[in-house]
């Protein structure tokens, strides 16, 4: 049997059953005055053949350990992912890409609101490390507006030998960093395939990633204020790549 885990929240588990990447187990939901979206919910399980059951509040917050379930807590699998050659079999090629990755994104907050952010703006594709990073867990899926469960996520052990091959397929990658070396990101020479590298909270990009890096960008701004939160200036970088997916 596939490993079980545990999504909450309206959305999260309505993304979840309008998609396929998790197999989904059991639904609880609170028994008293179910909203029109918990009744939609209970629809789709009902239609799926996904067991259902009445829970009060108490036992759903000690169930995903939240008090922000929102009515519905869902049994289900891990999320399905994709290694990065499986995934560059299955995309059309004829067209534009963009792809995000996340080198240690730790913060479950962050990572969601890059998801959503990604999501929500058109990317194909988000690379996230299987280790020292943040767990693909119900709270990203919970920050993500449950983007998580169609955004395809692409996971790989080593995102230095993931540029390089990503490189080799053709795809231009730029890393976001305040070093002195990065230039500002309107002035950087965009392409068909190209792959925006996101750093840690704290110590931004490793220095190994930098160096596969074919260009290192940075938002310029008040001199007052240190840097952004890596979730809104990723938001900002990604608009800017995906209107020129757009409009060219």
């Amino acid at each position: 049997m596939k490993e079980k885990s545990l999504l909450y929240g309206a959305t999260p588990v309505l993304q979840c059953l309008l998609n396929e990447n998790r197999q989904c187990f059991k639904l609880y939901y609170k028994e008293k005055s179910p909203t029109p979206r918990t009744r939609e919910i209970m629809q789709l399980a009902n239609k799926r053949n996904i067991p259902v059951e009445k829970s009060d509040p108490h036992k759903l917050a000690a169930l995903c350990n939240s008090k922000l379930h929102q009515g519905v807590v869902l049994q289900c699998s891990e999320l399905q992912t994709y290694e990065l050659d499986d995934f560059l079999e299955k995309i059309d090629r004829k067209e534009k890409k963009l792809l995000v990755a996340l080198d240690q994104i730790e913060d479950p907050q962050n990572c969601g609101a890059i998801i959503r952010s990604a999501a929500f703006l058109g990317v194909d594709g988000l690379i996230t490390l299987k280790k020292n990073s943040a767990p693909l867990s119900a709270s990203v899926s919970k920050a993500s507006a449950g983007a998580l469960e169609y955004l395809p996520i692409i996971q790989i052990g080593n995102l230095s030998e993931g540029l390089q091959f990503l490189k080799k397929e053709g795809f231009s990658v730029a890393g976001a960093t305040s070093g002195e070396e990065s230039i500002d990101f309107v002035e950087l020479p965009l392409t068909d395939y190209m792959v925006l590298v996101m750093g840690n909270e704290g110590q931004g990009l490793r220095k190994l990633t930098e160096k596969r890096c074919d260009f290192l960008i940075q938002i310029p701004g008040n001199d007052s204020t240190e840097s952004l939160n890596v979730n809104a200036a990723a938001a900002i970088l990604i608009h800017h790549l995906t209107r020129f997916n757009a409009i060219h």
